[in-house]
């Protein structure tokens, strides 16, 4: 047996070479000749982005989920199960999003160690309600998901990631807490071009297609009316629909947004009712192809989700 794997005595894990840490290196992820880098695998862009951001070079970090697909609607595949099989740590979004998670971290070797990322940040209660014939499969439960779009909620995921990070791989402690720090920084950053950006606004009420914007609506002290609820694949009644375009009219909204890699009819539907513009604003629960060639991340997509905000909803 390789004297750098850990052997776990009654539940107790004790590391044959002093020095090495609760990751379990995979021989796939080499990082000079003779050493491994331990992989770290993940179920959203947002934990992608702040697991990269820490790991630096010490760690080998995917996002198991395909660019440019459905996150609510995706299921991996065998060989998508046999990487996560394959990682030393598994950190999934948790609160629902991921219904395939809940069944497949039982079914993980012990080497795979798991973290639920929504057991670690502030959660705020779902207003959706459950209609007929939503699919069951894709339910999500009594909390939203989408908890990353609250900057401070991404800060805690990163200090939560540096620590679990320099806990399993201690060696490496210093230069973990060192990119986390900068990464925090360049968060805290972030959260105040959003205090000021939306400090003054003649509207300031958030419609969009899916209710994906609640906590980003929530800590910027806007009004948010979804379409549809926290799934991507609920369908509207014709109430609902009717229903927004009065409240669309009423409030005055002049931008519909909607997320690009669902379908938006239902968005310009309304936006041609009521004469509002129909704008893409993103979810980051998942980034395009173009996205990554033109090097996109979530401080970038977040700069822009601003620029669209305060346009839409005349700010100052």
């Amino acid at each position: 047996m390789d004297t750098k794997r850990l052997i776990v005595f009654g539940g107790v894990i004790v590391a044959i070479v002093i020095g090495v840490s609760f990751f379990s290196p995979k021989p796939q992820a080499k990082q000079t000749e003779g050493e491994v880098k331990p992989i770290v695998s993940v179920s959203t862009f947002p934990l992608y982005e702040a697991a990269r951001n820490i790991a630096g070079d010490e760690l080998e970090v995917h996002n198991i989920i395909p660019l440019g697909g459905d996150a609510h609607m995706f299921s991996p595949n065998p060989t998508q199960v046999a990487e996560i099989s394959n990682a030393s740590l598994f950190i999934y979004n948790g609160a629902g999003f991921e219904t395939w998670a809940e069944s497949l971290k039982n079914t993980l070797p012990k080497t795979t160690q798991i973290i639920d990322m929504s057991q670690h940040v502030a959660m705020q209660k779902s207003e959706e309600e459950h209609e007929e014939g939503h699919d069951e499969e894709h339910q999500h439960g009594a909390y939203d998901p989408h908890y990353w779009l609250d900057i401070d909620n991404m800060i805690k995921m990163t200090q939560t990631l540096d620590a679990e990070f320099s806990k399993r791989l201690p060696s490496k402690a210093e230069i973990f807490h060192g990119n986390a720090a900068t990464y925090i920084g360049e968060l805290q950053k972030l959260k105040a071009e959003y205090t000021k950006g939306l400090a003054e606004c003649n509207n300031r009420t958030l419609v969009s297609n899916h209710d994906a914007f609640g906590y980003l609506a929530h800590s910027n002290k806007l009004e948010n009316i979804s379409v549809v609820g926290l799934s991507s694949d609920e369908q509207p009644s014709a109430k609902n629909i009717a229903d927004i375009i009065a409240t669309v009219k009423e409030h005055g909204v002049k931008t519909i947004f909607f997320e690009e890699m669902i379908n938006d009819n239902v968005s310009q539907t309304i936006a041609r009712e009521t004469g509002a513009k129909a704008v893409p604003l993103q979810p980051l629960e998942n980034i395009s192809q173009d996205e990554l060639k033109s090097h996109q991340t979530y401080l970038t997509i977040m700069r822009e989700n601003l620029k669209k905000l305060r346009e839409a909803m005349e700010c100052r």
